[in-house]
């Protein structure tokens, strides 16, 4: 994988870090092709692609962003089965990847698993995006690089994951995650959550 599979050096670049495809299971509308091609008509000359609990879509999306001329970032969201706890965790180099498998697979494997615990076992090669303030402090006092997500942009200071960031010194990063490409696209995201959770 090499040079492909690198997280951004920087975490103020312009690269959407929050992007779920179909591979996001009952979940994400479009295909991988689709928002690579979205990507590289918008001017991205990077793309995370972040499906939730897998790396299903991991070939499709470097063969997608070779074509493109887009940088592709791998990585995941990973989901807590217990509590409402998300990180993306975004490759930076092989050993990244390698325990981002790992990961994956104890999450799929293990119905106690505990992504609070399980990650700073495994977070070499890896850079973290959280929205919980808890988790947040929790990986960086045990040394994950971690980042505050924000899914939207907040008022200065009002938010507790900006006021947590500001007292860890650690960074913030815009990360509206996407499901969809088009704003008609909606109706079908919310199909997939009601079919999901049978409402």
């Amino acid at each position: 994988m090499g040079g492909l599979c690198t997280a951004p050096t920087g975490w103020n670049e312009m690269t959407p870090l929050n992007t779920r495809s179909h591979f996001s299971l009952m979940w994400g509308t479009a295909s991988v092709k689709e928002l690579v091609r979205r990507a590289a008509a918008l001017g991205y000359v990077r793309l995370a692609l972040t499906d939730t609990d897998n790396l299903y879509g991991l070939w499709p999306f470097l063969t997608a962003c070779r074509r493109a001329g887009i940088r592709p970032v791998v990585g995941a969201e990973l989901t807590d089965p217990r509590r409402s706890l998300r990180a993306v965790c975004l490759v930076e180099n092989e050993v990244g990847y390698r325990h981002l498998c790992q990961l994956i697979t104890r999450r799929k494997r293990r119905p106690a698993f505990d992504l609070l615990a399980a990650l700073p076992r495994r977070a070499e090669g890896l850079r973290v995006l959280t929205q919980s303030p808890a988790a947040l402090e929790t990986w960086h006092r045990s040394g994950v690089r971690v980042a505050a997500a924000l899914p939207r942009r907040p008022r200065p200071g009002s938010h507790p994951l900006c006021r947590a960031a500001r007292r860890l010194e650690l960074p913030l990063v815009a990360t509206p995650g996407s499901f969809f490409l088009e704003p008609g696209d909606h109706a079908f995201h919310r199909l997939l959550r009601a079919i999901d959770t049978n409402t």
